[in-house]
Protein backbone atom coordinates (compact mmCIF):
# COMPACT_ATOMS: atom_id res chain seq x y z
CA UNK A 1 0.00 0.00 0.00
CA UNK A 2 2.71 2.44 0.81
CA UNK A 3 4.60 1.32 -2.58
CA UNK A 4 1.25 2.49 -4.59
CA UNK A 5 1.28 5.88 -2.84
CA UNK A 6 5.08 6.45 -3.36
CA UNK A 7 4.37 5.47 -6.80
CA UNK A 8 1.75 7.83 -7.30
CA UNK A 9 3.66 10.63 -5.97
CA UNK A 10 6.81 10.04 -7.77
CA UNK A 11 4.48 9.67 -11.13
CA UNK A 12 2.79 12.83 -10.52
CA UNK A 13 5.41 14.80 -9.93
CA UNK A 14 7.17 13.04 -13.10
CA UNK A 15 3.98 14.37 -15.41
CA UNK A 16 4.49 17.98 -13.08
CA UNK A 17 8.10 18.55 -14.50
CA UNK A 18 6.92 16.73 -17.91
CA UNK A 19 4.14 19.15 -18.20
CA UNK A 20 6.54 21.88 -17.21
CA UNK A 21 8.81 21.09 -19.84
CA UNK A 22 5.90 21.21 -22.77
CA UNK A 23 4.41 24.14 -21.80
CA UNK A 24 7.85 26.27 -21.29
CA UNK A 25 8.38 26.72 -25.14
CA UNK A 26 4.75 27.78 -25.92
CA UNK A 27 5.32 30.42 -22.85
CA UNK A 28 8.16 31.68 -24.17
CA UNK A 29 6.57 31.95 -27.58
CA UNK A 30 3.15 33.86 -25.60
CA UNK A 31 5.64 36.81 -24.49
CA UNK A 32 7.47 37.19 -27.10
CA UNK A 33 3.67 37.50 -28.85
CA UNK A 34 2.62 39.37 -25.61
CA UNK A 35 5.21 41.92 -26.28
CA UNK A 36 4.58 42.07 -29.71
CA UNK A 37 0.76 43.18 -29.43
CA UNK A 38 2.22 45.58 -26.34
CA UNK A 39 4.34 47.24 -29.18
CA UNK A 40 2.12 47.30 -31.53
CA UNK A 41 -0.11 49.11 -29.77
CA UNK A 42 2.17 51.68 -27.62
CA UNK A 43 3.84 52.64 -31.40
CA UNK A 44 -0.13 53.09 -32.51
CA UNK A 45 -0.61 55.24 -29.88
CA UNK A 46 2.21 57.14 -29.76
CA UNK A 47 0.71 59.14 -32.17
CA UNK A 48 -2.66 60.16 -30.73
CA UNK A 49 -1.80 63.91 -30.03
CA UNK A 50 -1.05 64.27 -34.04
CA UNK A 51 -4.71 64.77 -34.63
CA UNK A 52 -4.25 67.88 -32.39
CA UNK A 53 -2.60 69.60 -35.58
CA UNK A 54 -5.22 69.44 -37.54
CA UNK A 55 -8.00 69.26 -35.57
CA UNK A 56 -9.53 71.89 -33.02
CA UNK A 57 -10.20 70.10 -29.59
CA UNK A 58 -10.09 71.18 -26.11
CA UNK A 59 -7.45 72.15 -24.13
CA UNK A 60 -7.74 69.37 -21.87
CA UNK A 61 -8.54 66.43 -24.35
CA UNK A 62 -5.56 67.91 -26.23
CA UNK A 63 -3.03 67.45 -22.93
CA UNK A 64 -4.34 64.23 -22.01
CA UNK A 65 -4.00 63.15 -25.74
CA UNK A 66 -0.16 64.45 -25.19
CA UNK A 67 0.30 62.18 -22.13
CA UNK A 68 -0.79 59.06 -23.65
CA UNK A 69 1.31 59.76 -26.96
CA UNK A 70 4.04 60.20 -24.38
CA UNK A 71 3.34 56.72 -22.17
CA UNK A 72 3.21 55.26 -25.39
CA UNK A 73 6.63 56.28 -26.55
CA UNK A 74 8.42 55.41 -23.49
CA UNK A 75 6.69 52.61 -23.23
CA UNK A 76 7.58 51.53 -27.45
CA UNK A 77 11.07 52.62 -26.68
CA UNK A 78 11.54 50.70 -23.34
CA UNK A 79 9.95 47.66 -25.35
CA UNK A 80 12.52 48.22 -27.83
CA UNK A 81 15.33 48.39 -25.61
CA UNK A 82 14.71 45.07 -24.18
CA UNK A 83 15.02 43.53 -27.16
CA UNK A 84 18.45 44.87 -27.83
CA UNK A 85 18.82 43.44 -24.17
CA UNK A 86 16.86 40.04 -25.08
CA UNK A 87 16.95 38.86 -29.32
CA UNK A 88 14.66 36.27 -28.30
CA UNK A 89 12.19 39.19 -28.03
CA UNK A 90 10.32 39.63 -31.72
CA UNK A 91 8.40 42.84 -31.58
CA UNK A 92 7.21 42.33 -34.97
CA UNK A 93 5.49 39.00 -35.20
CA UNK A 94 2.40 38.78 -33.03
CA UNK A 95 1.06 35.32 -34.86
CA UNK A 96 -2.55 36.68 -34.29
CA UNK A 97 -5.05 34.42 -36.65
CA UNK A 98 -5.74 36.62 -39.89
CA UNK A 99 -9.48 36.91 -39.04
CA UNK A 100 -8.50 38.86 -35.68
CA UNK A 101 -5.94 41.15 -37.73
CA UNK A 102 -8.46 42.08 -40.46
CA UNK A 103 -10.78 42.67 -37.58
CA UNK A 104 -8.35 44.77 -36.04
CA UNK A 105 -7.50 46.47 -39.14
CA UNK A 106 -11.34 47.32 -39.95
CA UNK A 107 -11.61 48.68 -36.63
CA UNK A 108 -8.51 50.75 -36.99
CA UNK A 109 -9.99 51.83 -40.59
CA UNK A 110 -13.45 53.03 -39.28
CA UNK A 111 -12.20 54.75 -36.07
CA UNK A 112 -9.50 56.79 -38.54
CA UNK A 113 -12.09 57.53 -40.73
CA UNK A 114 -14.98 58.97 -37.95
CA UNK A 115 -11.99 60.83 -36.76
CA UNK A 116 -11.06 62.71 -39.58
CA UNK A 117 -14.63 63.16 -40.13
CA UNK A 118 -15.63 64.55 -37.08
CA UNK A 119 -15.60 67.75 -35.20
CA UNK A 120 -16.02 69.67 -32.09
CA UNK A 121 -17.96 67.83 -29.25
CA UNK A 122 -18.55 64.32 -31.63
CA UNK A 123 -14.76 64.38 -32.69
CA UNK A 124 -13.81 64.57 -28.36
CA UNK A 125 -16.52 62.18 -27.80
CA UNK A 126 -15.22 59.79 -31.01
CA UNK A 127 -11.51 60.14 -29.48
CA UNK A 128 -12.21 59.54 -25.79
CA UNK A 129 -14.48 56.45 -26.75
CA UNK A 130 -11.61 54.99 -28.78
CA UNK A 131 -9.26 55.65 -26.35
CA UNK A 132 -10.58 54.06 -23.42
CA UNK A 133 -10.68 50.41 -24.22
CA UNK A 134 -6.96 51.28 -26.00
CA UNK A 135 -5.80 52.11 -22.84
CA UNK A 136 -7.47 49.34 -20.97
CA UNK A 137 -5.94 47.08 -23.00
CA UNK A 138 -2.78 48.18 -22.52
CA UNK A 139 -3.05 47.96 -18.90
CA UNK A 140 -4.51 44.47 -19.23
CA UNK A 141 -1.81 43.43 -21.54
CA UNK A 142 1.19 44.85 -19.79
CA UNK A 143 -0.40 43.41 -16.13
CA UNK A 144 -1.04 39.55 -17.79
CA UNK A 145 2.75 39.56 -19.20
CA UNK A 146 3.66 40.65 -15.62
CA UNK A 147 2.37 37.87 -14.45
CA UNK A 148 4.41 34.95 -16.41
CA UNK A 149 7.46 37.32 -16.93
CA UNK A 150 10.58 35.59 -14.70
CA UNK A 151 12.83 38.21 -15.68
CA UNK A 152 13.20 40.64 -12.42
CA UNK A 153 13.66 44.04 -14.87
CA UNK A 154 11.06 43.06 -17.29
CA UNK A 155 8.52 42.33 -14.92
CA UNK A 156 8.81 45.66 -12.95
CA UNK A 157 8.82 47.36 -16.01
CA UNK A 158 5.16 45.25 -17.07
CA UNK A 159 3.85 46.41 -13.90
CA UNK A 160 4.87 50.19 -13.98
CA UNK A 161 3.68 50.08 -17.84
CA UNK A 162 0.22 48.83 -16.29
CA UNK A 163 -0.24 51.23 -13.46
CA UNK A 164 0.52 54.31 -16.02
CA UNK A 165 -1.62 52.76 -18.80
CA UNK A 166 -4.79 51.92 -15.78
CA UNK A 167 -4.01 55.70 -15.08
CA UNK A 168 -4.41 57.14 -18.08
CA UNK A 169 -7.42 54.96 -18.79
CA UNK A 170 -8.71 56.46 -15.47
CA UNK A 171 -8.43 59.59 -17.08
CA UNK A 172 -9.77 58.40 -20.42
CA UNK A 173 -13.28 57.26 -18.30
CA UNK A 174 -13.38 60.46 -16.22
CA UNK A 175 -13.53 63.22 -18.86
CA UNK A 176 -15.48 60.79 -21.08
CA UNK A 177 -18.21 60.89 -17.93
CA UNK A 178 -18.13 64.32 -16.92
CA UNK A 179 -18.06 65.59 -20.52
CA UNK A 180 -20.75 63.48 -21.75
CA UNK A 181 -23.08 62.15 -18.59
CA UNK A 182 -26.66 62.78 -19.39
Amino acid sequence: MKHTSGLSITLAALGVLSGCAILEPRAKEDLSEGYALLYDLASKEKQSSLLSIIKTMSPELKSLLERISETSKATAKELETLVRIDPTRNLKVTNLPRIEQAARDSIDKETSKELLQSKGVDLEFHMLSSQLPAMNYAAHLARSLAVVETNPRRKEFLQRTDRKFSDLHGQVYKMLFTRYQR
